[in-house]
């Protein structure tokens, strides 16, 4: 009798427990498929963008970067490119230290009887038209005269002489600077077209000593020879 009795205590236990499981909630419920997933950090990025107006390492200059007028393109300068001549200096001028890095050279010449203030020659290399560098010298002389003009040949390069005289007003490479005028000055100038950019031989100063320097000048320029 009491094995039978054991036997339904073990069946209604059974009953039991599989009610409780039935019938329990769980306190932490399966998470929903419409639940977002967690946020994950993203990693850092191995090529961030750079920051506004600078540009990644070596990448080349943009629109608007070449110079402060906004160009692209460079500002004309005597060391942007390889000397493209030579030329002989004569043993009376003087070499001296150009006041300008726009300059490749500055001669000085001794005034000449009468005159109480000598010469000086500027050599540069810059960009522009030849007959808007002609018109800007001109610009420079108040009643000018007629100014004269004279091409030829040195060794394959084309070469203008232009002479121009007058009441000289300077043309110096500060703005704004302040230059006395000199009457009775002249300018003498030679254009060298090269391959690049061209060369400009400038020589400034009272007629007398402009003058006397004309022969000095034009062996220079007979002189200049492709590098």
């Amino acid at each position: 009798m009491i094995p039978r009795l054991a036997s339904y205590a073990l069946a209604a236990a059974v009953v039991a427990s599989g009610a409780f499981a039935l019938f329990h909630t769980s306190a932490t419920p399966p998470a929903s498929s419409d639940e977002p997933s967690p946020t994950v950090a993203p990693s850092p990025a191995t090529n961030p963008e750079p920051a506004e107006g600078v540009l990644p390492p070596n990448h080349p200059p943009i629109g608007g970067m070449g110079n402060s007028q906004g160009s692209s393109d460079p500002m004309p300068s005597p060391n942007t490119e390889d000397a493209a001549i030579r030329w002989t200096v004569p043993e009376s001028w003087q070499s001296v230290a150009s006041p300008s890095s726009m300059r490749i050279a500055t001669y000085r010449i001794r005034p000449a009887p009468g005159d109480t203030d000598g010469a000086e020659v500027s050599v540069a290399r810059a960009g522009g038209s030849k007959e808007a560098n002609i018109q800007r010298w001109i610009g420079q002389f108040d009643d000018a005269g007629k100014d004269t003009r004279e091409e030829k040949t040195v060794r394959g390069l084309k070469v203008t002489i232009v002479t121009v005289s007058g009441t000289y007003q300077g043309g110096g490479m500060m703005a704004g600077a302040a230059t006395p005028a000199h009457a009775k000055w002249a300018l003498l100038a030679a254009i060298v077209e090269t391959p690049g950019m061209p060369y400009f031989f400038k020589l400034t100063g009272p007629l007398a000593t402009a003058k006397a320097a004309r022969s000095a000048f034009d062996t220079m320029i007979a002189s200049i020879t492709p590098s």
